[in-house]
């Protein structure tokens, strides 16, 4: 049988006995189907499979494609943690946390499946397979990360490309690696906020 995807598509768990549907359905937890990105998710015993955006749009545009530009936000990145951070981007690449916002905490972001970058440094926000942050001038598979509401209303940031992943600060403000934390602690857990 062919299994078409519809924007959107809602099913329960139960619902999902087909052997040949379970095997597409961890075939697209990696998150690629024919070029798209989809989102693939559990909540309330209901699978959720849901269209992105054409992945080819975010390498060949960036931020200036037609199909996200409506959604892109500029916004700083709030980390719980310790006395509270906020992620930054310096030119250099490096990332890591300061208390006070500077210029370097700035975003453009969008939601669901996200591209984050730095908008004084113009890098973006990248996750490598072991588990570090860093800023990138070109976008790749490792700026692909995936925004999760959390139940306590946090924000946690995972890889799309390496799962398991976070990202993640120390309660020093410090880059922590992210195969090292869970999306329970409260070093993962961010609260985007408006601009200064």
């Amino acid at each position: 049988n062919n299994i078409s995807l519809h924007k959107n598509c809602n099913t329960t768990v139960e619902q999902v006995d087909n052997p040949k549907l379970l095997g597409v359905t961890r075939h697209l937890i990696n998150c690629r189907f024919h070029h798209s990105l989809l989102d693939v998710t559990i909540r309330d015993n209901t699978l959720s499979v849901s269209f992105i955006h054409n992945k080819s749009s975010l390498y060949n545009a960036g931020f200036n494609s037609h199909l996200i530009r409506e959604g892109v936000k500029q916004q700083l990145l709030y980390c719980r943690v310790g006395i509270g951070y906020h992620i930054q981007i310096l030119p250099s690449g490096s990332v890591g946390g300061v208390h006070k916002p500077t210029e370097y905490c700035e975003f453009s972001l969008h939601h669901g499946v996200v591209g984050i970058r730095g908008v004084k440094s113009g890098l973006y926000l990248c996750m490598s397979d072991e588990g570090l942050a860093y800023g990138a001038m070109q976008f790749s598979d490792d700026c692909l990360l995936k925004e999760n509401l959390e139940e306590n209303h946090y924000t946690t940031y995972s890889s799309l490309s390496y799962p398991g992943i976070y990202l993640a600060l120390s309660h020093k403000g410090d880059l922590r690696k992210g195969n090292s934390v869970g999306r329970h602690q409260s070093c993962t857990h961010f609260l985007p906020r408006r601009t200064l």
